[in-house]
């Protein structure tokens, strides 16, 4: 459940990050505090599904990949529609957005593994070096 929280807390923030950097290039001046909490319930509803998502296993990573990044999409273009996004957003950008946090969150996690196997490393490297003094 940690993990969860923490991942939906993290792609929140990716997602409001990227949005603002687009809203920015848009010549946008704020964001409304509404975005946020829709951002929010998004991610939290993204992370949930992508649990059950990641139940599907198949031998070939392009085949978990499609459904991962087309169930990301899908829920996007629908909280789009059910959020009234298109009346500022296109959706070609809601698409590009949906591509960019889930690589960054991707590239996130990439670094978490690396930084637990190196950890987990230095812990066997530990436990080795002190089975050859006894």
């Amino acid at each position: 459940m940690n993990k969860l929280i923490v991942n939906c807390l993290a792609t929140t923030g990716l997602t409001l990050i990227t949005l603002a950097v687009i809203a920015s290039l848009y010549q946008a001046k704020f964001l409304c505090v509404s975005s946020v909490y829709q951002c929010f319930i998004v991610n939290i509803i993204m992370h949930v599904g992508l649990i059950l998502v990641r139940k599907f296993e198949s031998n070939y990573f392009v085949i978990e990949f499609i459904i991962e990044i087309g169930y990301v999409l899908g829920l996007l273009i629908v909280s789009g529609f059910f959020f009234k996004w298109y009346s500022s957003t296109p959706l070609w950008v809601l698409i590009l957005m949906g591509i960019v946090v889930y690589f960054l969150g991707c590239l996130l996690n990439i670094m978490k593994i690396n930084d637990d196997m190196a950890f987990i490393n230095k812990k066997l490297e530990f436990l080795k070096a002190n089975k050859n003094q006894k």
